[in-house]
């Protein structure tokens, strides 16, 4: 070869060994491509697994927030302890300041957040999800969660390289051995088929490792949706929630062995959709199944709360969450969401309005009694001062009775418990033997309970004023018998004072003798006299038996 052939020939060398290190750096910049791809999707079915957590807690936890209930939170949210990888779990409410919450190793929660999607500070992830209740905003669920460990990350990446650097060293290889072939391009033609073989070879095991790469990509994947499936199947039983899924073009359904529990269906049992749609009551079906078509027509969340009725008449309250999803062309492919048994929630919620009723119905009651007293003791007063003194009584005596009562849960009182809370305060002012009271149990209703009590007072006020209390020897006694003859058979009640001063019939009926001789009469459908004798004013009452005033069992 000569010096002006040599020339040539050095310039095609030194560009295949240029063109071999750009082909070895362009491997390993495509190496350096890949890891970061990976790292991305690595980062984001991270990111996407702490979202649904974070849309799985938003859902249990709507309702105790909307309740104010930070108990039944931080059971939801103590659920999540189980799982390493998250770090600190937190609700805020609708003014961002923190509800309930916790995080590992002790370090405190921020005091206040507010609503900002997801975040990745740096090796930890960070998810913020609005929590609402029929479209009205309570506030939000905060997640924090670990990135995956350096470990893993160091492995999988460790694995890139070492497949990079020996790609590129084989390049580096051939890019040498076609150096020495074009070098020697004119003596050895014969071995260009093999320089081909070879090739072709190199082509098969790049096919072959690139086939294996997406196999161990794919294998990867399916784990971490199997994790990520396992996880959100631990986190909807520690939320008691079901989960379902319709699949509208085949019109398969799925559900979990929870929610075919709550339609009082058996773990081994496969029930279809139209088995959970026979379950639901007869009265709630056609507005239940209407919701979903009507949640899928239009694009919404579909909320509804109905009743469940098992063969064998158990009553269930359930409350049904789900959204549908769509292919790009807008038809709907599917609709999943969660089920809570909600049965003790409404009971509460029955129990309470009950409640509200009865009370409602006493505080009627009691200003109707107010009013009426009001009324007569204006008519029977003649100043302002005894108005005064005589309402204020007949008041405290009413909030005496009441006392009784509230101490009962309003179920009514015996009729010696409501004698002695009415003569009480007359009792502790005197000789405790100058009061005195016997008979058999009587119970008496509520009303029936109310009406007694101003019945004694005024007989004590009338007592304390003009009778027997009012001089230091007088005494009172009380007694009350069953009277089995008559028909029907009627209590029959004494009062009979002694050792006072001489007593009179008045000139005219005050307020006490109307109040005796009349409503307590006429409440009972009985009989009220009052004699005025010689020794002290005598009360006999003979009241039929009845509901409300009854002998005790």
């Amino acid at each position: 070869m000569t010096g002006s052939d040599r020339a040539p020939a050095r310039e095609r060398r030194g560009l295949a060994l240029a063109a071999t290190a750009l082909a070895a750096l362009a491997l390993i910049v495509a190496g350096l491509v890949l890891a970061l791809y990976n790292e991305r999707q690595a980062h984001a079915q991270q990111l996407r697994v702490v979202g649904v957590q974070a849309q799985v807690v938003a859902g249990s936890v709507a309702a105790p927030l909307a309740f104010g209930d930070e108990a039944t939170t931080n059971e939801y949210l103590n659920a999540l302890k189980a799982d390493p990888d998250v770090e600190a779990a937190a609700v805020y409410d609708l003014q961002g300041k923190l509800f309930a919450g916790w995080v590992r190793g002790g370090a405190p929660l921020p005091p206040r957040r507010t609503a900002r999607g997801a975040a990745s500070p740096g090796d930890r992830l960070e998810v913020t999800q609005p929590v609402s209740q029929g479209g009205t905003q309570l506030g939000a669920v905060y997640l924090r969660a670990l990135e995956e460990p350096w470990p893993r990350r160091t492995l999988r990446y460790g694995g890139i390289g070492l497949l990079v650097l020996m790609a590129a060293l084989l390049v580096a290889g051939l890019g040498a051995g076609n150096v020495s072939l074009a070098r020697a391009h004119r003596k050895l033609r014969g071995e260009m088929a093999e320089r081909a073989k070879a090739e072709e070879a190199l082509r098969q095991s790049q096919r072959q490792e690139a086939l294996a790469q997406l196999e161990i990509a794919t294998e990867r994947g399916r784990a971490a949706l199997q994790q990520s499936e396992a996880e959100l199947e631990f986190a909807l039983r520690a939320g008691s929630l079901g989960s379902w899924t319709r699949d509208l073009r085949s019109g398969h359904f799925a559900a979990s062995e929870l929610f075919r529990a709550q339609f009082g269906f058996g773990a081994d049992e496969t029930p279809q959709r139209g088995d959970f749609v026979s379950r639901i009551h007869v009265e709630d079906r056609a507005e239940q199944l209407q919701r979903v078509d009507d949640a899928i027509a239009r694009r919404s969340l579909l909320e509804a709360e109905f009743r469940t009725l098992t063969p064998a008449g158990r009553l269930r309250w359930l409350m049904l969450r789900g959204r549908a999803d769509y292919d790009a062309a807008g038809a709907p492919l599917r609709i999943a969401g969660v089920s809570m048994d909600i049965t003790a929630r409404k009971a509460a919620d029955e129990r309470q309005r009950l409640l509200l009723d009865e009370l409602n119905h006493r505080v009627k009651n009691t200003l109707a009694s107010v009013q009426s007293i009001a009324l007569q003791t204006g008519r029977a007063s003649s100043t302002a001062s005894e108005f005064e003194g005589a309402f204020v009584s007949r008041i405290n005596a009413l909030a005496r009775v009441h006392d009784l009562l509230t101490a009962v849960a309003w179920e009514g009182a015996s009729l010696a418990d409501v004698v002695g809370q009415t003569l009480s305060p007359y009792r502790a002012r005197s000789q405790p033997d100058r009061i005195s009271w016997i008979g058999p149990e009587v119970r008496l209703g509520p009303n029936a309970a109310v009406t007694f009590a101003m019945a004694f007072h005024e007989l004590a006020t009338n007592a304390a004023k003009y009778g027997a209390l009012s001089a230091p020897g007088g005494r009172v006694e009380v007694e009350w018998r069953n009277d089995a003859s008559g028909d029907p058979p009627a209590l029959e009640i004494v009062w009979r004072e002694s050792g006072g001063p001489p007593v009179s019939p008045p000139a005219h009926r005050g307020f006490g003798g109307q109040f005796l001789e009349r409503a307590l009469a006429r409440e009972f459908d009985g009989s009220v006299h009052l004699r005025f004798t010689s020794t002290g004013l005598v009360c006999g009452m003979r009241l039929p038996l009845s509901a409300k005033l009854r002998l005790a069992a």
